[in-house]
């Protein structure tokens, strides 16, 4: 192998590298929630509906995020419930910040804590100054 080969070969190597970090980075799972993770983002719910693998979505008004709650369906969470408690009212929500590709505002949607006013309907944040609503 020539001089051009070897530089050609160590430029796809280092690409490669640096694709497979913004892969890992980009599809790690979402575990243990600390405070320090989330963006605090408040707004009114304009819609909420169930979405494949058992997510439930919210909509809020003038953002074009996509916001969802994870398994949200298999934490006792439901629609009916939430379209009830929130919908056309305003919320504070706290969603996952992590830069990706996809997120280059660092705001991913997942949503770990959800409140209105004073209550909190859903946490996963560990260490919070509220209490966990799911094990």
């Amino acid at each position: 192998m020539g001089k051009i080969g070897k530089i050609w070969f160590l430029i796809v190597f280092v690409l490669f590298l640096a694709f497979l970090a913004i892969a890992i980075q980009t599809f790690r799972p979402v575990r243990n929630v600390q405070p320090d993770d989330v963006l605090k983002i408040t707004g009114r719910v304009i819609d909420i509906k169930e979405a494949p693998g058992f997510d439930i979505v919210l909509t809020l008004e003038n953002d074009e995020h996509y916001y969802y709650i994870n398994r949200g369906l298999q934490h006792n969470l439901t629609v009916a419930q939430l379209g009830t408690d929130i919908l056309n009212k305003r919320v504070t929500l706290y969603a996952i910040k992590r830069w990706t590709i996809f997120t280059p505002d660092s705001n991913m949607g997942h949503i770990s804590k959800l409140m209105i006013k004073d209550r909190v309907i859903y946490n996963e944040i560990n260490n919070d100054e509220h209490e966990k609503t799911i094990q």
